[in-house]
């Protein structure tokens, strides 16, 4: 797996829960039984990310992915944090990831982004964690994306 890909991954992690969303009104979506999906089906990670990438990409920071991400906004489901809606990706680096604008992510390394505090553990977590796994709603879909991250 190219490391963009990862810098896409870790671009959710800040760009939903390390910085304030664009200012818009919260979306609030309607509760349906497919939004309320406790858990997307289990699979197999997809690609492997070396864990020398990923420490690279924790040493630059979380400053450096808040450029990757625009932001709809919070959605909240009866009245609690369900996720962040995706507005736009920017830039190359999302080439080859399944993620598009309108998706809504709800977690990452089962860690929900709903404060700056969550997505900065969801990062550090990274540092030791066996696989970056980002879990996201399409369409009120769940589905999950999933990369084993390996020693080398």
């Amino acid at each position: 797996m190219r490391l963009s890909a990862l810098l896409l991954a870790l671009g959710l992690i800040i760009g939903c829960g390390g910085a304030a969303p664009t200012p818009t009104a919260p979306t609030v979506a309607a509760p349906t039984a497919t939004t309320q999906a406790s858990q997307p089906p289990e699979a197999g990670p997809r690609s492997n990310i070396p864990r020398s990438s990923v420490r690279k990409v924790l040493k630059s920071g979380l400053g450096a992915f808040l450029q990757n991400v625009v932001v709809d906004g919070p959605v909240f489901l009866s009245g609690k944090f369900h996720g962040f809606r995706i507005g736009a990706l920017k830039g190359k680096d999302w080439q080859g990831v399944d993620l598009k604008a309108g998706d809504v992510v709800t977690r990452v390394n089962g860690f929900t982004v709903e404060r700056p505090e969550n997505a900065f553990e969801a990062f550090q977590s990274l540092e030791v964690a066996s696989e970056l796994r980002v879990d996201f709603e399409r369409d009120g879909e769940p589905r999950s994306l999933r990369y084993a991250i390996v020693d080398d």
